[in-house]
């Protein structure tokens, strides 16, 4: 593990900061499983970021940032531990929450954290950007990542979905299977993500798809991680992308924002 038990100690810090832990040490489910999510993630991060020099500045976007745990924790971690020079940039429609994470990012002396009150399709940044990652986006938050990673010619797209509301499954051939709704749920979730994925391939991206944290602390546990750079194709993307979309009658708005880029 790159997050040792040694490092996991250090970051203690930024949990109480945070709230997610009190001098009780008695946690809630709820604060124990965002704990293990995030820690998870920024393994995942880590083992991306820990390729580049630390002679370069970076540059990071938390794209549908919430109450951005994820970007507080990854700043602490290259601020105090890894010593990286970093800087990230929370996007959200929310301005309330912008505006006080803001405010907590000053309190904590994170002068290169900055905040945007934004539609993330609205968002610009005139930059060379290493990264863009979102953790539990909502529907087409998780779209609208993916595009800004695309558009912003990031190295490197991270995406964990939450839900899928703007999207149905239809399909004759399992039918009697997506009767179930627990079973519809996970294999939309499944169909939408690799659509996505050959879409990330067809504009340069090598694609994976996989388990970042246990099922444990999160049934939604899946991660897309795009990467810029050469890949030999193991499939035609274009043919595979309209035979998974023709049988499953599912087109994500990825699809759409790309129109013009693939």
């Amino acid at each position: 593990m790159l997050i040792n038990k040694e490092i996991r100690e250090e970051l203690d810090d930024i949990f109480y900061v945070l709230k997610l832990k009190n001098k009780s040490s008695v946690l809630s489910l709820d604060k124990k499983v965002k704990i293990e999510q995030i820690l998870s993630y920024l393994e995942i991060v880590h083992a991306e970021i820990r390729k580049s020099s630390k002679k370069k500045k970076l540059v990071l976007i938390d794209s549908a940032a919430g109450n951005c745990y994820l970007s507080y924790l990854i700043y602490y971690f290259y601020q105090k531990i890894d010593q990286r020079n970093i800087e990230i940039h929370c996007v959200d429609y929310n301005k309330k929450l912008m505006d006080n994470n803001r405010a907590l990012a000053k309190k904590m002396g994170f002068t290169q954290m900055n905040f945007y009150a934004s539609d993330i399709n609205e968002f610009t940044l005139n930059k060379q950007v290493d990264m863009v990652y979102s953790l539990h986006a909502c529907d087409t938050a998780t779209d609208k990542t993916m595009y800004l990673g695309v558009r912003t010619n990031a190295r490197i797209i991270l995406s964990v979905a939450c839900c899928q509301n703007s999207l149905s499954l239809k399909s004759s051939a399992l039918k009697s299977v997506i009767r179930y709704k627990s079973f519809r749920d996970k294999t939309v979730m499944m169909i939408a993500d690799s659509l996505r994925a050959m879409l990330l391939e067809k504009t340069g991206y090598k694609v994976d798809i996989f388990d970042f944290v246990s099922s444990r602390y999160t049934e939604k546990n899946t991660m897309v991680r795009a990467i810029k750079k050469g890949f030999r194709r193991t499939i035609n993307p274009d043919e595979e992308y309209e035979k998974v979309s023709t049988e499953f009658r599912i087109k994500p708005y990825l699809e759409e924002l790309l129109a013009d880029a693939i």
